[in-house]
């Protein structure tokens, strides 16, 4: 054994917060095009899925519609939850 077996690591240790500079995070409102539940956007249906769901893009996301929206559809919608790049909405209305 090395007698500095109780020596730590430079790099292990969080010197960030001696910084006269702290890290802050950055609020949600200001995130640029990342969608949240409860948010109301307007999509165009481009496909069905197999259990009769429209199916829009929007942004990179695959959003996935319950409604009686259908193809060709421009639709106001109401966003449930996200998971990942996949997004489940409901339909408010269609244009």
């Amino acid at each position: 054994m090395t007698r500095y077996r109780n020596h730590r690591d430079v790099y292990t240790r969080d010197y960030s917060r001696w910084s006269i500079y702290p890290r802050t995070p950055r609020p949600k409102e200001f995130s640029v095009g990342q969608l949240r539940p409860g948010d109301v956007i307007s999509v165009e249906v481009s496909d069905i899925d197999n259990d009769g769901r429209g199916i829009a893009r929007y942004k990179g996301y695959t959003v996935k519609i319950n409604g009686g929206a259908t193809v060709g559809d421009r639709a106001r919608i109401r966003i449930i939850s996200v998971r990942g790049k996949e997004v489940l909405a409901n339909l408010i209305s269609v244009e």
